[in-house]
């Protein structure tokens, strides 16, 4: 009697995990879809997987859903990144060059993509689990990176981003609107005279 207990205990547990998956999923593309888009101040820390801190830097975030974020670094690691929803270009003044992408290719493999777009297509490669109340843990089926997630009230204030076997990326977001009007230009980028282009596309 026991044993036909503890299998129908385990057979209701397994059967109960794709459900609470499905609605952590759910709940957090509701938060994203809410959060069009998005301007933040960020401080950003880079550890090795033995803890050791790689880099320290802050900037400027903005989003705007779908597809377009604008990534900007403040001196002396000044750099500026923008998505346009086609195309990504990165532009390191210091050593006066910009590197372009096409986005498609740039992102695909990236779980912060979920950030810029609510397309199903992209979410279906992801489980989501909710680990503790606000806090969201995002993995790859290939499971190639991990992605956590930390809301306040409905304002997205924390991201970490875990590769396998490398590096974790954590950022922690202040001042943040969310969904403020945003001009147009904000997500095009005009070669400066006088630099390299390195058109990857």
């Amino acid at each position: 009697m026991l044993k036909v207990v503890s299998t129908l205990f385990a057979a209701t547990l397994l059967n109960a995990i794709p459900a609470v998956a499905a609605d952590a999923k759910q709940e957090l593309q509701q938060k994203l879809e809410s959060m069009q888009s998005l301007q933040a101040n960020f401080s950003q820390q880079v550890t090795a997987d033995n803890g050791d801190v790689l880099q320290q830097l802050t900037g400027e975030l903005t989003i705007q859903r779908p597809n377009k974020m604008r990534w900007k670094t403040n001196p002396p690691d000044d750099t500026l990144m923008i998505a346009s929803g086609d195309t990504v270009w990165y532009y390191n003044p210091f050593v006066e060059q910009v590197t372009i992408y096409q986005q498609q290719d740039a992102t695909a493999n990236s779980p912060m993509l979920l950030l810029l777009t609510g397309s199903d297509e992209q979410w279906q490669g992801y489980q989501v689990t909710e680990s503790a109340p606000n806090e969201y843990h995002i993995v790859s089926d290939t499971a190639e990176s991990e992605l956590n997630l930390g809301f306040t009230d409905d304002t997205l204030t924390d991201i970490e981003l875990q590769q396998q076997g490398g590096d974790t990326i954590t950022l922690e977001l202040t001042d943040v609107a969310v969904n403020p009007s945003l001009e147009r230009q904000l997500f095009t980028f005009d070669v400066p005279d006088g630099v390299d282009v390195d058109d990857q596309r």
